[in-house]
């Protein structure tokens, strides 16, 4: 019998995503902790997850919380608006970023990595135009810049930070 709903809620979420992440690393060579692979630290955060997940439904499970431990709300809106600043993300990284679709998009303009982040910022934080967004659009340049000095600078990885042409 489930004695807290939210804490097994969200227990089988992070099973789930661990489940996920497990996956999805194991597509990838592992290496050794010597040698580590492109899977290797995915796969390990999988299992940390997925420990998580099963901590959380065990505790769900067992111990008992005030008032049945009841979701009052679901969040619909900011879980919708995280994923699409994260699609933002994906989009403006370009298709080669994407392991099963981008195939299907091969030959579209990649909006580059300082606009990914910036969008994601934008499409996170909340507020209203005269408010609290003036000072998301302040936040989403300063990180965007650090975002690319990063990976332009000491970390040297091969994703498009500015706008590229489509290559036919």
């Amino acid at each position: 019998m489930i004695k807290n709903l939210q804490d097994f809620l969200a227990g089988v979420f992070f099973l789930a995503l661990g489940i996920g992440f497990g996956w999805v690393a194991s597509r990838h060579p592992l290496g050794e902790a010597a040698d580590m692979g492109p899977g290797y630290v995915p796969l390990l955060l999988g299992l940390l997850l997925g420990v998580l997940g099963l901590l959380m439904l065990f505790k769900a499970l067992t111990f008992e919380a005030l008032g049945g431990g009841r979701v009052r709300r679901w969040g619909a809106v900011p879980l919708l608006r995280l994923l699409g600043g994260l699609f933002c993300l994906a989009l403006c990284s370009g298709p080669s970023q994407w392991p099963w679709v981008g195939a299907w998009f091969e030959g579209w303009p990649t909006l580059g990595l300082a606009a990914g982040v910036a969008g994601l910022v934008l499409a996170v934080v909340p507020g209203e135009p005269g408010g609290t967004r003036g000072r998301a659009w302040l936040w989403s340049i300063a990180l965007a810049a650090v975002v690319c000095a990063l990976w332009a600078g000491p970390l040297g990885l091969d994703v498009a930070l500015w706008p590229t042409r489509a290559e036919r």
